[in-house]
């Protein structure tokens, strides 16, 4: 397989979108609170959730990654910069947050 800077461009900006929508997911408290959703929406919620659905949450994210950008060549970089970050954070960050949270209460 060949990459061509075209690729490499769309396999960097999957990882920048999705990387831009997890931060956007760590300030969900800001956002809720100024469009008045502070009681339905929350970041310890939504992250606690995405901890204990880690499968569902994963093909969630997979779902919308090739489902908005589908199945061409410069979607699928896209799609694989985008599957990276996913399982990262996913996978291994949202658990070892999760295991240092528990970690302080117990201290």
């Amino acid at each position: 397989m060949v990459l061509t800077p075209s690729a490499k461009g769309a396999f960097l900006a999957g990882i920048g979108f999705w990387t831009l929508l997890w931060l956007g997911v760590a300030k969900l408290d800001e956002i809720a609170e100024c469009l008045h959703l502070r009681k339905f929406l929350g970041t310890e919620k939504c992250l606690a959730w995405i901890n204990r659905h880690r499968a569902l949450s994963l093909l969630g994210t997979e779902a919308m990654n090739y489902g908005s950008h589908g199945i061409q060549p410069l979607g699928v970089s896209f799609a694989i910069g985008g599957s990276i970050v996913n399982i990262f954070v996913i996978l291994f960050l949202l658990p070892i947050r999760s295991l240092l949270k528990r970690r302080s209460v117990k201290a």
